[in-house]
């Protein structure tokens, strides 16, 4: 059992790390940080702006408060606003894995592993564990690049407090685990790669879960925090950011933040384990291809 694990685990790393798509992926967000800060260079170098000014590039007032808080952040604000908060990881987990997963079904190959592993549950957890690899891949060298650049452009940022910083993006990865999970259901159910990513992202993003929370606050009852998206919006706040622009942070407000994390990062181990069993339930069920 633990061999055929292995093995399929290990055809799935070479199969996704060598997808080129990864890389082109990782590259376009690279250029996205770039874009970012030079911007952000343009509005806070008071040459750099006359410059710029001069030459017919319009800031509204809106920019120079942007600058403005910008300066006043820390490089820890940056990666958690633009990796979690600002919603980027969950966009390309439930994006990639939906492509990836659900071209196993429409170009057969599924039915090629199924015929070797029966075991459909094998396969769920393989490809989980191999999305959750990348996203740590993502998660670091998108947090590298972001410390580098800001040295290169010249910000006078500080980092922030390192151990925060490092318990954020832990916590941030650890909440892309269920969401995964419960992409994989989405495939399983699905298998149209366009609306398992649509349905993906509204939930990974927390519309379900901030409407639900909406209501039950209501009566005084918190359910928020038993979501996973609730810890994806949470890792800012750990390393002291609190710009988060999502629905569920909307409906959860500010109230019994970082009380909750360690209920929080258990119900998501919960979750992933249902997803896990749901998917393998529905996988039994449907026809392969």
């Amino acid at each position: 059992g633990a061999d055929a694990m292995l093995n399929l685990t290990r055809m799935e790393f070479r199969r996704l790390f060598k997808d080129k798509s990864v890389y082109i992926t990782l590259a376009a967000f690279l250029g996205f940080i770039l874009i970012a800060l030079i911007t952000m260079k343009l509005v806070t170098d008071q040459n750099l702006l006359t410059f710029a000014t001069e030459n017919g590039f319009e800031f509204t007032a809106e920019d120079q408060a942007d600058a403005a808080s910008f300066l006043n952040s820390t490089i820890a604000d940056f990666v958690s606003n633009l990796l979690f908060s600002g919603g980027l990881m969950v966009c390309f987990s439930a994006i990639f894995c939906a492509l990836s997963t659900c071209d196993d079904f429409s170009s057969g190959f599924g039915k090629n592993i199924f015929s070797y592993y029966p075991d459909r549950g094998y396969y769920i957890v393989s490809k989980i564990v191999t999305h959750c690899a990348i996203n740590a891949m993502f998660i670091l060298v998108l947090t590298a690049a972001s410390i580098i650049l800001f040295k290169i452009f010249g910000f006078s940022n500080p980092l922030g407090d390192p151990l925060k910083m490092a318990l954020m993006l832990v916590i941030g990865w650890v909440a892309l685990i269920p969401l995964a999970a419960q992409n994989m259901l989405f495939c399983m159910l699905i298998r149209n790669a366009a609306v398992v990513s649509i349905l993906s992202i509204l939930c990974g993003l927390g519309t379900v879960a901030g409407t639900i929370e909406a209501v039950t606050r209501l009566f005084g009852i918190h359910i928020a925090q038993f979501f996973p998206p609730y810890l994806v919006m949470m890792a800012p706040y750990i390393s002291g950011s609190t710009s988060t622009g999502s629905f569920l942070s909307l409906a959860v407000g500010r109230e019994g933040l970082g009380t909750n994390l360690f209920l929080s990062v258990f119900a998501s181990l919960l979750w992933t384990m249902f997803y896990i069993w749901l998917s393998k339930k529905v996988l039994s069920k449907k026809d392969i291809c």
